[in-house]
């Protein structure tokens, strides 16, 4: 039976009609991808599905007992009193009988006779479901999904309330990959995700056996963790078999054929209606009324939609074939307190020369966009010097889009910068599909695609010869997306760009600079050549390095092995052996025979889980001295 049947569903956005008529079904472990231009209907699909939508008609059925989890784009506020026990309350059927058996060996300890055999009774039975639903080992469980998404010991002590918006994504992220649900609806799961923490969670996707939905606008992810692809376009939705490189494919070979059909059966309506003036009224006119009457019962080929694209070009005004040299920097980042340093980024001696696309990736926190602005001349290193070339002009685009201002509207926004009469620029925003008013909407006003679009038209009405990008793909569809590669692809001058978008990286880079632990380092090619590589450094012992599963990280394993986390690693792998020993015993259930075992067991898998998380800590803070 499917997982999910959609039949006929029509979804409304006031008058305006989102989705018509859409039927598809997904079956159990299936994953769905999701894909189409913003306003396409995509995110009203997934709230239609997840109970927050009513459809305007059609069905929605699940199969009977399937629970789903939704993650939404706009996140709602936490009651709990630390990230750790947010995540932890994930699962309020393992909370509530972890907390039934604390209360019943509690009254375990001061019973006698036929009110012991009772309660331990009751025990075994609750026992038996809380290993079934896999308790024991759902504490480690938490504190592996929660490093998973980048959320290190100290995040988890926080209330979630001193998150930033990026960490209450992950958190969101962890609650439903906690959820063990049958089907997952995720919007934009990979947003305010670093590299680390995007490849961890398609790890974890991928060895999941839950039913996915997935809207997103990362198509190496959708690459990696999709089986089939829905496309919405133009209120309908069109199925396609395969991951979004099998997608890309299909699409062209289906609309390059439908293309064929529709001009074939154009010039077939425009020959038989030149028969039909040229014979109506003569020897032929029976004939003539015959094909009209074959005419009229034609079923019409409608032509490929036409996909609504921004239209992007960039000019570039010619530079010195020097564009950035240096001898090395250090970049210095305050403490909580203001005074003194926090910590550093080194940065090994460089040249950029005209033409190169430089891609720097890594970490959230890193130093990515630091290391952007003291190329701008912005953030002053406390060593070392960049030199810039002479006849270098450039153009930079903040991820955060601050320097569009919120009370000016489209049109005087570009107006300001750039002096050029309302009707060019009205009609220059018409490519970037401002049509109408909506040259006249203030910036505050408009969506993140939006202001993306708006930052998008001041580096096209610019000639800079030097781009500096900061995430420039955030809030772009993959229509915007795909534009904007291939201008930056024509483009003539030196780009400098910051990513977590592997597609986008492969398409543009021609080098990285890898942040890693407080320091960069400089690689040729793009990140398919860096993922090669690492894949092919030997370890310590010989091994060629293997990427690693999901499965495989604990949260120990993710950063490098050094002297000073030996000693606590040993510590672990002995607890975590005690925490699985004390397990069997438990799933045992001979040891129920014995009412003070089961207590005494109870007690020593929670003192060992809580010893082995202080163990994670102690790690952690070892590795990051």
């Amino acid at each position: 039976m499917p997982l999910l049947r959609v039949e006929n569903l029509t979804l409304m956005y006031g008058a305006t009609e989102v989705l018509a008529e859409l039927t598809f079904q997904v079956e159990p472990r299936q994953r769905l991808g999701i894909v189409g231009a913003n306003g396409s209907g995509k995110s009203s699909l997934l709230r239609a599905i997840s109970g927050e939508l009513t459809p305007a008609a059609g069905s929605l059925t699940l199969s009977p007992r399937a629970r789903t989890a939704y993650l939404a784009q706009e996140l709602e506020a936490s009651p709990h009193e630390s990230v750790y026990a947010d995540a932890l309350h994930s699962r309020k059927d393992i909370i509530q009988r972890r907390e039934r058996l604390t209360g019943l060996e509690t009254a375990m300890s001061g019973a006698t006779g036929a009110a012991l055999a009772i309660l331990v009774e009751e025990y075994g039975d609750i026992q038996h479901e809380y290993e079934r639903l896999d308790g024991y080992a759902y504490d480690n469980r938490v504190a592996e999904v929660l490093f998973g998404v980048g959320l290190t010991e100290a995040d988890q002590a926080l209330p979630p309330s001193a998150l930033s918006g990026g960490q209450r994504r992950r958190l969101a992220l962890a609650r439903l990959l906690l959820q063990d649900a049958d089907l997952l609806l995720l919007d934009e799961p990979t947003n305010h995700l670093d590299l680390e923490a995007i490849e961890w969670l398609e790890g974890f996707l991928r060895l999941s056996r839950s039913g996915m939905l997935i809207v997103s606008h990362d198509r190496r992810f959708l690459e990696h963790t999709t089986d089939d692809i829905l496309e919405l376009q133009a209120a309908a939705g069109e199925w396609y078999p395969g991951n979004y490189r099998q997608y890309l494919r299909l699409r062209r070979e289906r609309r390059t054929v439908r293309q064929k059909e529709y001009e074939a059966q154009q010039d077939y309506i425009a020959r038989t209606e030149e028969f039909i003036r040229r014979y109506k009224a003569g020897q032929r006119a029976r004939e003539a009324r015959g094909r009209q009457t074959k005419l009229d019962r034609l079923e019409r080929l409608a032509p490929p939609a036409d996909d609504q694209q921004i239209r992007i070009r960039l000019q570039a005004s010619s530079t010195s074939e020097l564009i950035f040299q240096s001898d090395g920097l250090e970049l210095v980042y305050p403490g909580p307190s203001g005074k003194g340093s926090g910590w550093g980024l080194s940065v090994p001696g460089f040249t950029v020369t005209a033409g190169e696309r430089v891609a720097i990736v890594g970490p959230n926190g890193s130093g990515k966009t630091s290391l952007l602005k003291a190329l701008l001349g912005e953030l002053r290193p406390r060593r070392g010097r960049v030199k810039t070339g002479p006849r270098v002009t450039m153009r930079y685009y903040d991820q955060h889009l601050a320097d569009l201002d919120p009370s000016k509207t489209v049109l005087t926004e570009l107006q300001d910068a750039f002096g050029l009469p309302e009707e060019t620029l009205r009609t220059f925003l018409g490519r970037l599909l401002f049509s109408g008013d909506d040259a006249f909407k203030t910036i505050r006003s408009l969506s993140g695609g939006e202001k993306s679009r708006v930052a998008l038209a001041k580096l096209m009405l610019d000639d800079a010869g030097l781009l500096l990008l900061d995430e420039p793909t955030n809030h772009l569809d993959i229509p915007a997306q795909e534009m904007l590669e291939e201008a930056l692809q024509d483009f003539e001058g030196t780009i400098v760009f910051v990513s977590h978008d592997r597609y986008f990286i492969d398409a543009i880079a021609t080098r990285l600079w890898v942040i890693d632990d407080g320091a960069v380092t400089l690689h040729l090619g793009n990140y398919s050549d860096l993922e090669r590589r690492r894949q092919r450094e030997p370890r310590p012992g010989g091994e060629a390095a293997r990427p690693r599963r999901a499965d495989q990280v604990r949260p120990v394993d993710r950063q490098a092995e050094g002297s000073s986390t030996t000693g606590v690693e040993d510590r672990i792998d002995e607890l975590e052996g005690e925490v699985r020993r004390i397990e069997e015993q438990l799933a045992d259930h001979q040891t129920y025979d014995d009412p003070a075992r089961v207590a005494e067991l109870a007690r020593a898998h929670e003192d060992a889980s809580g010893r082995l998380r202080a163990l994670y800590q102690e790690w952690e803070q070892a590795a990051g001295e």
